[in-house]
């Protein structure tokens, strides 16, 4: 038996006290102690008890002056942490530079306190329909002209697909009204009852598998024989929208179960639809769990315990679930790997594609980053050999890639034409609606007009508390910061000279409604935007309604983009291609070209040829002409080479620090100084860093804060971390700092 143990304190996230303590284990525990666990021991000079992390177990320690602590009690009997999570969190520690204590926090579930983990349930509350299928009938003729009853139809007809559901499932859906789901059981249509947990899992259902077409039949089997041999791969599934990735994944994922292990299926959004949830429970049953936002600290913790001792094979869910402790975990599927949204900004700021190739290569197992619009990082690992890139060029079934078409927008403006629409882009419009298909329209910036801006002066209305243009939203009559939120009336008058001559500039989605409202209102138009989704069931509300052609034209942001399958869209227009080409960002081309390919793939889905209208100012810009023509291998070809000549990623690595404070000349006066220390210490090293800065940063004031930036690029990641971390740790001993906040990150993916 152990009598000492190693302990992180659960709040140790300072460097003084980012260490293990040695405690020594009272016999009254000994026997029962073990590596992973929490317990609770006496820290700090008051002894006041404190959560700590068991990392380690001996039975000798070095000679020491003091009296040694001893361990108070045991807070988990069952180890919550497991010897390759704990190798995740050394990972963690080392590759991001954090401390222990943020490292565990990021792994193990949220809400734990000093109390024991949720345990897992022995009884389950199980849903299904009524088995008075009259009285079911009866109730769906008469409510079925109501609006209000599309929510409680969706419940009903979902449960009856699944036969049984769990309670705590189907609340996580994002389709599920919970009122809807109290109306149908009070009332008798849906019948719950207490269920045991089953312990066997469901066979897998074969007859759900689709048949492969060649190329997804090839990327299977070369995934297939990477698990039989247990080589760690990273496999880039690169497939243009529409190729049927998914389908490449669920076969591989049977294939794991078959032989015995789990897999993680990652998202970038929370959001899951439908579909995906459908797809899964259709073919593994009671083996699929979904992680969820919409599910409380104990939820989450109860699914984390249920993943440990495995009475779950398959987890689906966003960034944080990579961390899931399922046994023998053999595959990681990142779906949509390109997306922004893997990459933490809190502290630890990990990367879900660096945690997961982690654990993949400590189990002998695979990671699968889909997407059709790869990074340049990925792709580049690709064609160094570093990962295997598996291609699906072909659409499945009869659908074909869209027609693009260019629109200069500047010639529009010659021509007299003002509106948001260009007149191409208006009788593209007409002509799907009239063919009985649907459109989607995406501008990446909501409200109604991006600025105001005096005729007479110049001035343009901004924030008072953030360097940033107001967005007038018409639907509030007001002027609105999309930074820190704040709101103003919109002025009658030019605050700076007062000229009556103040317009209104730009286009953001709510003006694109407001103007197909006037010429399509018959067809139905929705909005989706931030304005329009802040409700639990926002999104898929919208989705559902466009889905059973409630209504034929959808306009949007982003989030519109991002793998939703309409088989009648036929039509997808562009306005405003070029809002994301001149950030100053490197990274500022690759982002327009994947949100542009992306929402050019909602198009043509189903059996009728799509079109694609994109309306830019720039038609004769390099990703605009890549876009045009199909040429993405010239694209990544083109934007590596750039990359090479400016020595970004991926020929190097970001450490970025961020200095802000509310008073604007003390920011300026600690980003310089913190400089001399890194050009300092650069001279005296052997390491060459290439040092930017400092600079206001591109958003030089948000929420009142001021904002300088210092970029330091290296082609040595752990050199750089390293140095970036040293000279910090310099700087804070060293000088006086009062109402400075001073962050940093290693390989970020914005700089703003």
């Amino acid at each position: 038996m152990s009598c000492y143990a190693q302990i992180i304190i659960q709040f140790a996230t300072t460097s003084q006290i980012d260490k293990p303590f040695t405690y020594e284990i009272p016999p009254e525990l000994s026997s029962d102690i073990q590596i992973g666990q929490r317990v609770k021991v006496p820290f700090g000079m008051y002894n006041h008890l404190q959560v700590g992390y068991v990392l380690g177990l001996t039975n000798q320690v070095a000679e020491n002056t003091y009296r040694m602590k001893k361990v108070a009690s045991i807070i988990d009997f069952e180890p919550i942490l497991t010897k390759e999570q704990i190798e995740v969190v050394e990972f963690i520690v080392t590759y991001y530079g954090v401390s222990y204590a943020s490292a565990i926090d990021v792994v193990l579930p949220p809400g734990l306190k000093g109390e024991p983990i949720a345990k897992v349930p022995e009884y389950e509350t199980v849903i299904s329909v009524t088995p008075d299928s009259i009285k079911l009938k009866a109730y769906c003729l008469s409510q079925g002209h109501k609006k209000t009853f599309n929510k409680q139809k969706w419940i009903i007809d979902y449960v009856q697909t699944c036969g049984k559901v769990t309670l705590c499932e189907l609340k996580v859906l994002e389709d599920v009204s919970i009122s809807s789901l109290k109306t149908l059981l009070k009332n008798g249509y849906l019948v719950q009852q207490e269920e045991p947990i089953q312990q066997m899992f469901t066979p897998i259902c074969y007859d759900a598998f689709k048949v492969l077409n060649k190329s997804q039949d090839q990327a299977v089997s070369h995934i297939r024989e990477l698990g039989f041999e247990e080589i760690y791969r990273t496999v880039l599934l690169q497939g243009i929208t529409g190729s049927g990735k998914t389908e490449v994944f669920l076969h591989t994922i049977k294939e794991v179960i078959e032989n015995g292990g789990s897999a993680l299926v990652l998202v970038p959004e929370i959001a899951l639809t439908e579909q995906t949830v459908s797809r899964f429970r259709e073919r593994f049953g009671n083996r699929v769990a979904l992680s969820h936002s919409r599910m409380t600290a104990k939820e989450r913790q109860r699914l984390y315990m249920s993943a440990k001792q495995g009475k779950v094979s398959i987890i689906i869910g966003p960034r944080s679930a990579v961390f899931m402790p399922l046994p023998n975990l053999k595959l990681i599927v990142i779906d949509e790997a390109h997306e922004a949204s893997y990459k933490s900004d809190t502290t630890p700021k990990y990367h879900a594609i660096d945690i997961a190739q982690k654990r993949m290569e400590m189990a002998g197992g695979q990671v699968v980053l889909a997407t059709a619009t790869p990074s340049l990082e990925s792709y580049y690992e690709a064609l160094q050999g570093n990962y295997d890139l598996l291609r699906l060029d072909e659409r499945i079934g009869n659908a074909t890639l869209p027609d693009v078409e260019l629109v200069d927008m500047r010639q529009e403006l010659k021509n007299g034409n003002t509106n948001v629409l260009s007149r191409k882009l208006y009788e593209a419009i007409e002509s799907a609606l009239a063919a009985d298909g649907q459109v989607m329209l995406l501008i990446n910036r909501r409200g109604h007009s991006t600025f105001i801006n005096c005729r007479n002066c110049g001035y343009v209305v901004k924030c008072e508390h953030c360097d940033v243009s107001m967005t007038y939203h018409l639907s509030t009559q007001s002027l609105e910061c999309h930074y820190c939120g704040k709101t103003k009336k919109v002025p009658e008058v030019c605050p700076e000279c007062g000229s009556k001559y103040i317009r209104f500039f730009g286009s953001g989605t709510e003006k694109v409604e407001a103007f197909l409202q006037e010429h399509f209102s018959e067809y139905g138009i929705l909005r989706m935007d931030m304005d329009t989704t802040t409700g639990k069931e926002g999104h898929q509300k919208i989705l559902n309604a466009f889905k059973n052609k409630e209504a034929s034209i959808l306009i949007g942001t982003q989030m519109i983009a991002k793998g939703h399958d309409f088989p009648a869209v036929t039509l997808v227009g562009i306005l405003s291609a070029d809002m994301s080409l001149y950030i100053q960002d490197f990274r500022s081309n690759e982002r327009t070209f994947q949100l542009l390919t992306q929402a050019m793939g909602r198009a043509g889905r189903g059996e009728n040829k799509g079109k694609v209208v994109i309306q830019t100012y720039n038609p004769e810009h390099m990703v605009m002409e890549v876009i045009k023509n199909n040429q993405q291998a010239y694209f990544y070809e083109q934007e590596l080479m750039n990359r090479k000549v400016m020595g970004y990623p991926p020929f190097s690595h970001i450490f970025t620090v961020l200095v802000t404070g509310n008073q604007e000349d003390e920011v300026i006066r600690t980003a310089h100084k913190l400089m001399t220390y890194y050009t300092h210490y650069s001279s005296r090293g052997q390491t060459e860093f290439r040092i930017i800065g400092p600079s206001s940063a591109v958003i030089s004031k948000i929420g009142d804060e001021y904002r300088w930036r210092i970029i330091i690029l290296s082609k040595e990641r752990d050199k750089v971390l390293v140095f970036g971390k040293y000279c910090l740790g310099k700087f804070i001993n060293n000088e006086q700092i009062y109402g400075i906040k001073i962050q940093w990150d290693i390989d970020p993916l914005t700089i703003v």
